[in-house]
């Protein structure tokens, strides 16, 4: 495997932070962020070395058999807040208990004796349990309208507005809303950081 190849597989399992990990026709470990297990993924090669790469993904080309064909929240696949809307809140859980199962057998020494992994207790409270978000300001395409939210799936720059986030109360889209019609209608910029020109950074 080269860097710049495009190849493609199907995700087995993803490891924290959001690394899915598939293995390449050469048998090459293809380490591609943002995906879900099951996903068959195509993917541009950044780094390779000694059998293990890292991707850019390109495309999903068939969704996981876990996903569901209603997403969890009206800007899921756009927004870049969350990974996982696609999934049942059970698969979710699966997903992180095995995460993090994976990181405690990785760092708990053989001579130290066997542990008891008792796994995940379910939330009783699954959308709108956040009381703090940070929102960016920036504009929805280059040169485009403000925006307010988060940033779009796999862009620095763009922003995309989320006034239906579930991971928060209804307020804080009243409050997303407000704040942004407020700064449009006084022709307020947000701060470019290429440009060192503008105001707008963050609502906190």
């Amino acid at each position: 495997m080269k860097k710049g190849q495009v190849t493609e597989g199907v995700i087995e399992r993803v490891d924290f932070p959001n690394k899915g990990i598939f293995t390449a026709e050469d048998g090459s470990r293809v380490v591609v962020k943002n995906t879900i297990p099951g996903q068959k993924v195509s993917v541009r090669i950044l780094k390779a070395r000694k059998g293990n790469c890292e991707g850019n993904l390109l495309e999903i080309l068939e969704p996981s058999p876990m996903e569901r064909e209603e997403p969890g929240c009206v800007h899921a696949g756009i927004c870049g807040g969350c990974i996982y809307q696609t999934l049942s809140y059970e698969d979710q859980l699966r997903l992180k208990t095995d995460q993090v199962k994976r990181l405690l057998e990785g760092v708990i020494l053989p001579e130290n004796g066997a542990y008891e992994f008792t796994g995940s207790e379910m939330s009783p409270c699954r959308t709108g349990y956040r009381n703090k978000m940070e929102f960016s300001f920036g504009d929805e395409y280059k040169d485009g309208p403000l925006a307010l939210g988060m940033h779009r799936r796999g862009s620095f720059y763009d922003i995309v507005n989320v006034p239906d986030c579930r991971l928060v109360e209804p307020d804080f889209g009243t409050v997303l809303s407000v704040t942004l019609s407020y700064f449009k209608e006084r022709g307020v910029s947000y701060y470019h950081k290429m440009r060192h020109t503008g105001y707008l950074r963050h609502l906190l």
